[in-house]
């Protein structure tokens, strides 16, 4: 991932198709007045789904090596790394 500050804007990028619930988490937390977060960078490609995700099925649920767990992290250390920025 990365974090890029152009004033009061944030941009975060990672290299997942993120479900719904992980940017609108890095949004509301992140204390940028501005925050895009930009997918689908460094050439991985892969969905990163919720618990809710998995638990309805699906292929965009099943057809990736990272879980929720792992979304977590990646939305976690998002927030962390914007907030420390600023």
């Amino acid at each position: 991932m990365h974090i890029l500050r152009i004033g009061d804007a944030v941009m975060a990028t990672n290299p997942f198709e993120l479900f719904v619930d992980y940017g609108a988490r890095i949004k509301c937390r992140s204390k940028a007045p501005q925050t895009f977060v930009v997918q689908l960078c460094d050439d991985y490609g892969d969905y990163l789904p919720t618990e809710t995700a998995i638990a309805g099925g699906g292929y965009s649920a099943v057809a990736t090596p990272v879980g929720p767990d792992g979304g977590d992290v990646l939305a976690n250390e998002t927030i962390r790394l914007i907030n420390e920025i600023l």
